[in-house]
């Protein structure tokens, strides 16, 4: 090439070199500043294209690291996504059930309970509990069955066989106990406990019997490890039988407030004959039933059966109120000490002292709508009736409707919904009057009796000692002990036991379903390092959306659980458990073969994958290792204590204050 067009070029090239980097200098600064910084290093201006050429490179690392550094500053443990799976959504069900107050009124004005300011309005759920409960009547007939059982053991106790008034009056008490209970359970959400509070206290337990089978080759001596390690912090009731039944006692003692009928708890006698019989003849054979293998091995195959659920052979029976057979009265003869409402309004002292006692129950509209009934009645069942009395009538019909029936209305009275429907129609005159006589004598009738009991002189206290069911004899200890828990752990109040680690009441740092499987995956499945720590990563994605679908897995198969035909089943496994003393339990062959099943269906539910991370030893080793702790009945005792005390403490959390107080 000529010299001089070879000049040429390199001028130009120069020049159009030198008029890109202006332009791009112009439009990115940083990148002058770069290329003013390179040109200085090297000493060339073909440093920086060459910088250009390769920005794209250069543009994805510093991403990144500015990408990890940001998750690293903004991101920590505690730190979640949301739920993923938007589908899937967990809403527990609310029946609206009315609040109950067990130790007051709710004031009408400001809603408090023992309001001092206002005058406490009626709350009819304190005295019937049953209102607004319905169940189907299959059901209802099967816990009418059970009822019935406790009540025959009520009086066989009592020999009251021949007091028919006496033996109503405990069908109301075991009907209001049933239904304080629904009706708590109704508000608590089940799924929410379940992975909340009863799994982490699985958790600890499970801790214990790996570390128990870790100090023990044979299985045979499994238990009495646990046992050991679990050292001061083993649950009271697990020391004997009878220190069992001794705090079965207490804790119904302190359930009384909160499950029996208002002020029943003043007749001593009453609540020492329903403590004996609750906690020896029904919570005591309960906890046996739940805490034996067999049980175990039944409901956990029923949790983890992927099968479709069986159908139920016959149609849903219609709902009926609950337990409202089994709490007829059977008593036909009228009690010689039952006042009628007329003898009280005939006799002033008598008026006097009612008003007084409706006043401390919040209940004197009551009265007085019973009183407005009666004149109403008597003005109304006169004959030919003027068409100004009629008028009259009516208004006054208006005035009991605006005072009585109006949910804004502070006076305002439950009534059947039929009776107020007649009142908007204006049906009175022909229909309601035989009603309201009907509707204000129910309405008053549990006031009256609480009247009569509350003027009754005190009884005097007995010298004997307090009434013991289950006392020391031959003939009780057969029905205290049995050859599956024997005397429980059988340690005496005053042993000194090593001070072992306290499971209790350390911090547990494991929270919800995810951070559980992990802790089982650890502890119990061996998993490898490198399987624990990428479960760690992924936690921040997907904890609160394994929760979610676990709230919502639990809920499906609470329904399950809880459809018509298998709460049947339910009830009548534990009925029998309890009461058919004299039927064949299950052969020891039917139980080994439950529980082949069982251990079959553990084996069956672990997920291929884990197995291919862990091998197949190691799940069999495992699933073993869980299989044989719960075949331990007194090891099943103890979770059964300390999950009951959970459950309580989350239908009754008024006894936490109670507590507190203590």
């Amino acid at each position: 090439m000529v010299p001089w067009v070879r000049t040429i070029g390199e001028k130009l090239k120069q020049r159009l070199r030198l008029d890109v980097g202006r332009e791009i200098c112009r439009q990115y600064p940083l990148f002058c500043f770069l290329k003013l910084e390179l040109c200085l290093s090297f000493g060339s201006n073909d440093y920086f294209y060459l910088f250009l050429r390769y920005l794209h490179v250069l543009m994805i690392f510093w991403s990144f690291v500015a990408g990890v550094v940001t998750f690293y500053c903004s991101l920590g443990p505690d730190s979640l996504l949301p739920n993923i799976f938007f589908t899937i959504k967990y809403k527990p069900k609310q029946l609206g059930l009315q609040e109950l107050f067990p130790q007051g009124h709710s004031c009408a004005v400001c809603g408090k309970v023992k309001c001092k300011r206002h005058r406490p309005s009626l709350l009819l759920e304190n005295y019937q509990p049953w209102l607004d409960l319905k169940i189907s009547s299959k059901v209802d007939a099967s816990l009418s069955e059970v009822t019935d059982l406790i009540l025959t053991e009520i009086v066989k106790c009592l020999d009251v066989t021949d007091d028919e008034s006496f033996v109503d009056e405990l069908r109301i008490t075991l009907r209001f106990f049933a239904s304080v209970l629904i009706r708590r359970i109704h508000k608590v959400d089940i799924p929410s406990i379940i992975t909340k509070k009863l799994l982490k206290a699985a958790m600890k337990h499970i801790e214990v019997i790996v570390k128990a089978r870790q100090k023990v080759k044979n299985t045979e001596f499994l238990q009495q490890a646990a046992l050991e390690e679990y050292g001061p912090e083993l649950h009271v009731a697990l020391r004997s039988r009878r220190d069992e039944l001794h705090y079965l006692r207490k804790l119904t003692e302190l359930l009384f407030p909160y499950i029996l009928p208002p002020k029943a708890t003043d007749c001593r006698s009453l609540t020492l004959l329903i403590r004996e019989i609750l906690s020896g003849s029904v919570f005591l054979p309960s906890l046996d039933f739940l805490a034996d293998p067999d049980t175990v091995n039944h409901l956990l195959i029923i949790f983890i059966d992927d099968s479709p659920p069986e159908k139920a052979t016959e149609p849903a029976s219609p709902l009926v109120p609950f337990l409202q057979k089994f709490a007829e009265p059977r008593n036909k003869k009228p009690s010689v000490l039952k006042l009628e409402l007329k003898q009280i309004r005939e006799q002033q002292d008598l008026l006097f002292r009612f008003m007084n006692f409706l006043k401390q129950e919040g209940a004197v509209h009551v009265l007085q709508f019973c009183l407005t009934v009666e004149e109403f009645n008597d003005r109304i069942l006169r004959p030919e009736l003027s068409n100004d009395e009629m008028l009259s009538l009516h208004e006054e019909l208006q005035k009991i409707y605006k005072t009585y029936c109006l949910d804004e209305s502070i006076d305002k009275i439950r009534f059947d919904p039929f009776i107020v429907e007649e009142i908007q129609r204006r049906k009175i005159i022909k229909s309601v009057p035989g009603k309201l006589m009907k509707e204000k004598g129910q309405h008053l009738e549990p006031f009256i009796m609480n009247f009569i009991n509350s003027c009754e002189s005190p009884k005097p206290k007995p010298s004997r000692p307090e009434l013991t069911i289950l006392s020391p004899t031959s003939e009780n200890n057969k029905k205290l002990f049995n050859d599956l828990f024997k005397n429980n752990a059988n340690r005496a109040e005053n042993t000194e036991r090593k001070q072992n680690q306290n499971y209790f009441m350390e911090v547990m740092t494991v929270e919800g379903v995810y951070d559980y499987l992990m802790y089982v995956g650890r502890v119990v499945f061996q998993v490898p390092d490198w399987l624990h720590h990428l479960l760690m990563g992924t936690r921040i994605l997907f904890k609160n959306t394994l929760e979610m679908y676990t709230d919502y897995y639990l809920q499906c198969k609470l329904e399950q659980l809880f459809q018509e035909h298998r709460l049947v089943s339910l009830i009548t496994l534990l009925r029998d458990a309890i009461f058919c003393e004299n039927t064949e339990p299950r052969s020891l062959q039917d139980k080994q073969k439950g529980a082949k099943q069982t251990f079959e269906e553990m084996m069956n539910y672990i997920p291929d994958l884990l197995v291919k991370c862990i091998g197949e030893e190691t799940k069999y080793e495992s699933i073993r290792l869980l299989f044989d702790g719960l075949q331990q009945p007194v090891l099943n005792k103890q979770l059964t204590y300390v999950l009951l005390d959970i459950v309580i403490q989350e239908l009754f959390p008024e006894l936490n204050k109670v507590t507190e107080k203590q």
